[in-house]
């Protein structure tokens, strides 16, 4: 039993030093994938934002060409009230 506890104990600080490598090593993964992470939901906030601006500027385009039809519409009904107007007296 006592060749297996010197045999352990000349071994702790190799041990030691490997398990504190591999911690070491996973965090700078777990680092390395946060940032990655990070990064990624950085360019698709970006990206949202571009594509949220085009649409409000394409929003404002269709309320714009809405508006002139909406102008044209009432200027048609206008000019068919006045056709009305000037066809009903001589139909009765």
């Amino acid at each position: 039993m006592k060749i297996e506890l010197e045999s352990i104990g000349r071994h702790a600080p190799m041990m030691l030093a490997f398990a504190l490598l591999m911690q070491a090593g996973t965090a700078v993964w777990w680092v390395s994938a946060k940032d990655r992470d990070t990064f990624f939901l950085e360019q698709r906030v970006t990206n949202l934002e571009a594509g949220q601006a085009r649409t409000a500027e394409g929003q404002g385009q269709t309320l714009e060409r809405l508006a002139r039809i909406e102008e044209r519409v009432n200027a048609q009904l206008g000019i068919l009230d006045r056709i009305e107007k000037q066809l009903t007296p001589s139909r009765k």
